[in-house]
């Protein structure tokens, strides 16, 4: 991830937790926030962990967003 100057945020790179891929679906950015999707394998009944990241004065900052698809 990196900030940018104006003060938007890119993703640059990213790489999911064991036993969790990343849906294709990833808004990059440059952005005001962007946007991916942690999926659990096929075997496994974990919940999709959708997040949104932003830049703050600290650098960038991840959060876990209600999960909105209904499949």
């Amino acid at each position: 991830m990196e900030c940018r100057a104006d003060g938007t945020i890119r993703l640059v790179s990213w790489s999911p937790a064991d036993g969790f891929h990343i849906d294709e679906d990833v808004e990059r950015g440059p952005a005001a926030v962007v946007r991916l999707e942690a999926e659990p394998g096929d075997d496994d009944d974990r919940d999709d962990l959708p997040y949104e990241i932003r830049c703050t004065s600290t650098g960038p900052r991840a959060e876990v967003t209600p999960d909105t698809d209904d499949d």
